[in-house]
This record gives C-alpha cells, sequence and structure tokens, in this order.
C-alpha cells in the first residue's frame, strides 16, 4: 500500500521520526515523503494513508486533499492533539489515530527525573562555580531520598514515573480523573491514588509535583495562582505535560517572591520561548525545549505503532487508537 509521510518543516531526512516509521512500515508498504515544494494532490494520489508527524503538519486544507483523494486513515505521529485541527479531521470521513501516551511514557518519566535531580542537586549553580573556578562543598544540596513526589494525572507517563520514583526512596502521591485500576496502587507502591478531588492534597503535601495531563479546556491552567500557593515554598514544580497547563504568569510570580523553591520545565505556554521570558534569569528554573519525549526508543515506538496501523487499514480494520470526537482534546 501507497503511504505519505509528512514531516515538520524544519525535520532533516535523517529525522529518527521519519527513518523509524519508513524502518518499520517500507517492508510492506510504500512510503513516500511530502515535498512541501510540490502540489500535495499530485502527492497523496495513490495513498491510502497519511501520516503527520506530530500532528502540526495538517490543515484543514491538506486534509481535505487527503480525503479527497480517497485516503482512509489520517495517522499523526504524536500524541497531543491541541495543535491538530480534529474537529475538521473528523467532518471529512477519514479515521483519524494517534501514537498516545504510552508510546513516550519512559522518555517523559526519566525527563521528569532529570529535571527533579537537575533542581535537588543544583547542577545550574554547580556547573556555574566550577566553569568559574569556585571549588567548594557548600552550600549543600539535597536529595531525592525520604521526599513526596506528587503526581497530577495518572496515566502512561505518571505510571512510569512512579515505577522509577520509589527506588529513589520517595513517598509517591498521585491523582487522575479516571480511577485507575486498584491494583496499581499496591503494584507501585503509591502512598495514594486519588480522585481529581484530592489534588489540593497533592499540592500542599508533595516536595515535587509533576504533571502529567494532556492539554484540554479542563485543564489549562489547572496549577493557577491558588494551585501554586498550596505548594510548600520549598516544593519544585515539573511540566513535561503541556505548558498551558500551568499559568506561566503565577508560577513567575511565585518563583521571584520565593514562594516556590524552583521548576523543571520542558514545556511553556508559548513555543518556542521568548527569548526575552523571565524564566531565561532565574537560577531555580531549568529548562528544556519541549523534547522530553524525543528519545531514539520513543521515535521507535511510535514508528512501529504507525506502521501497525497502515497495515490496518490496507486490512480495512479500524486503527488502535483512533481518536472519534474532539472530547478530551
Amino acid at each position: 500500500m501507497r503511504v505519505i509521510y509528512l514531516p515538520v518543516a524544519d525535520d532533516p531526512p535523517d529525522s529518527p521520526w521519519q527513518t523509524e516509521f519508513a524502518a518499520a512500515a517500507g517492508v510492506a508498504h510504500e512510503v513516500v515523503i511530502y515535498d512541501r515544494e510540490r502540489p500535495f494532490a499530485n502527492q497523496v494520489a495513490g495513498c491510502r494513508a497519511v501520516v503527520d508527524s506530530g500532528g502540526s503538519v495538517a490543515t484543514p486544507e491538506l486534509l481535505d486533499t487527503a480525503a479527497a483523494a480517497g485516503v482512509g486513515l489520517w495517522q499523526v505521529l504524536g500524541t497531543g492533539l491541541d495543535h491538530f485541527p480534529l474537529e475538521h479531521a473528523l467532518g471529512t470521513g477519514m479515521r483519524i489515530a494517534n501514537t498516545p501516551g504510552q508510546f513516550t511514557a519512559i522518555a517523559l518519566a526519566e525527563h521528569a527525573i532529570l529535571l527533579m535531580l537537575c533542581l535537588t542537586k543544583d547542577l545550574r549553580r554547580r556547573d556555574r562555580d566550577i566553569r568559574s573556578g569556585v571549588f567548594a562543598e557548600d552550600p549543600l544540596s539535597g536529595e531525592l531520598y525520604g521526599t513526596t513526589l506528587g503526581i497530577i494525572g495518572f496515566g502512561a507517563s505518571g505510571r512510569e514515573l512512579a515505577r522509577r520514583a520509589r527506588p529513589l526512596g520517595m513517598r509517591v502521591l498521585a491523582v487522575d480523573t479516571v480511577d485507575p485500576p486498584d491494583e496499581l496502587r499496591a503494584e507501585l507502591g503509591l502512598d495514594l491514588l486519588g480522585s481529581s478531588d484530592q489534588l489540593d492534597t497533592i499540592l500542599s503535601e508533595s516536595d515535587a509535583v509533576s504533571i502529567h495531563v494532556p492539554l484540554t479546556p479542563q485543564t489549562q491552567h489547572l496549577v493557577d495562582a491558588r494551585a501554586i500557593n498550596l505548594m510548600k515554598p520549598t516544593a519544585i514544580l515539573i511540566n513535561v505535560a503541556r505548558g498551558a497547563v500551568v499559568d506561566e504568569a503565577a508560577l513567575v510570580a511565585a518563583l521571584r517572591e520565593g514562594r516556590l523553591r524552583g521548576a523543571g520545565l520542558d514545556v511553556f505556554e508559548n513555543e518556542p520561548l521568548p527569548l526575552d521570558h523571565p524564566f531565561f534569569e532565574m537560577d531555580n528554573v531549568v529548562l528544556t525545549p519541549h523534547k522530553a519525549g524525543a528519545t531514539f526508543g520513543s521515535a521507535a515506538r511510535r514508528g512501529r505503532a504507525a506502521a501497525e496501523n497502515v497495515t490496518r487499514a490496507e486490512q480495512g480494520l479500524p486503527p488502535l487508537h483512533e481518536i472519534t470526537s474532539t472530547a478530551g482534546w
């Protein structure tokens, strides 16, 4: 079957997102790469599936053109659909699927641990000191051992984080809008596994709070000024989910005023982060450029998942992880 892959504009031809999908699908299917310099209608002709890297390439015009060409599956090679024209896509008659959080969960969990360690060990100051000739123990840094981790959102990446935090000696609390299976509490050694109405407990008791929810109208600014004020002044906030889940203005104010010890952020309300943003002036903030989920492992897992759905489309089967409504996105 012929399938067209849509890379994001700045992706090189050897991008793992592209090469891993091509390797997984190329054995059984013909994979062509979208060329922005040529009309899409000519390239999508004869294709029965489109694989959209990250979902950010899609436009209503591209979606309509693909549907008119007889494409049956628009596969998003990514999880979040907040930047994807989902409502329009669902109206085209094509089946829409993504590669949900389970494929990047390990990468996100490891990155959350990285950000926690950078802040707890005061990595920015230590690195700056040694480069400037300061070689001293003081002030002392902290440990994750014996501290409490609060996880907001207990889907795939939240669960992987819990699996890694417990061996580090952390007490783990978690909340989610969906009731997770009871056996998870025992399996992961959680001290609290609650519903969203226990969010305030998570915020007030945790030494580190890590966010693992999608961006929806319900989660936008979920962590606002009120929520931040519930946190300990010695606590740190980690966000590897979506930037707009946190009210950045409230976070900046809390960090400046010493009402929060620090923040480790991979995502932001506006991306790329403007170079005049206050975060760049703060020693108690560790920043990465929305790359928490971008690992060779997650690229391979997503590539195989997308290739499997292309095969299912060829066989006339519904795709795995199909998106059928805008609810929750």
